[in-house]
Parts: structure tokens; sequence; C-alpha cells
């Protein structure tokens, strides 16, 4: 972990030595864009961004996997993966047409809302009969 944070803190002195070496507003972005010192910039930034997606990707699947009730948050995720593939399988995938005969929606992006919806809807009851089960539960076990 030691290696990673020296690694990062390099990164960030090369990412403000480049900042530093930016050119000025005055200057044409013809000749702003060209420049090696921006590319350089956006380098150093993609890699900064690669590294905080890997360390939160990282720590998301350690936190997981730590859990005390790994068995029914994997139960859940399952369900929840199933609410999907089914919604996607059971949704339409017309294409929409406007009023003056273009096409609003093409098929695919037709059956990807169409899927959402679906999914919304199933996932919006079963949040539901969960709400009122606790509650009978708790009524007739008080």
């Amino acid at each position: 972990m030691k290696i990673f944070k020296i690694v990062l803190i390099l990164l960030s002195v090369i990412g403000v030595a480049l900042w530093l070496m930016l050119p000025d507003g005055d200057v044409p972005v013809e000749v702003a864009s060209g420049d090696s010192n921006v590319n350089l910039m956006f380098v150093v930034s993609y890699i900064l961004l690669g590294i905080a997606i890997v360390v939160t990707i990282l720590f998301t699947i350690k936190g997981i996997l730590g859990h005390h009730k790994l068995k029914q948050m994997i139960t859940s995720l399952v369900v929840f993966g199933l609410v999907l593939v089914v919604s996607y399988l059971v949704a339409s995938g017309d294409p929409i047409l406007a009023q003056d005969g273009s096409v609003a929606a093409d098929a695919s992006t037709s059956k990807l809302v169409g899927a959402g919806l679906i999914a919304f809807y199933v996932l919006t009851v079963l949040a539901v009969v969960a709400m009122l089960s606790s509650g009978v539960k708790k009524v007739l076990f008080k």
C-alpha cells in the first residue's frame, strides 16, 4: 500500500508540474491543442481516473466479501439480475415512429426502455409486497 501512495503522490506532482506548464489563455486553441504538455496532462488524468476506478471496485468487492450476510446479498443480486433478464426478454422491440414517419427510437432502444420500465414495475411491486408483509408480520406476531 505504501508503494501505491508513492505512485499517487508522484502522479500528482507530475500533474501539478504539467498544469503550471500549460499555455496561457491568450494562445489560440489550434496551437494549445497541439501542445505536448496538454496531451501529457490528459494522459495523467486518464491514469488517475483509471486508478480511482480500480480502487473503488476493489474496495467495493472487499466490502461485499467481508460482509456477514454474504449469502443473502448474493441471493438478492441474483434475483435482481433475473428480474432484469426476464424484463428484457418480455419487452417488445418495436421501433417507435414519430408523427412525421421518422424513427424516434429504433428497435434496440425501444427494447431497452421497455425492459427498464418492466423491471421498475416488478421491483416496485416486490418492494410494496415486502413492506406489507413486514407490517402484517409485526401485527400478527406481536
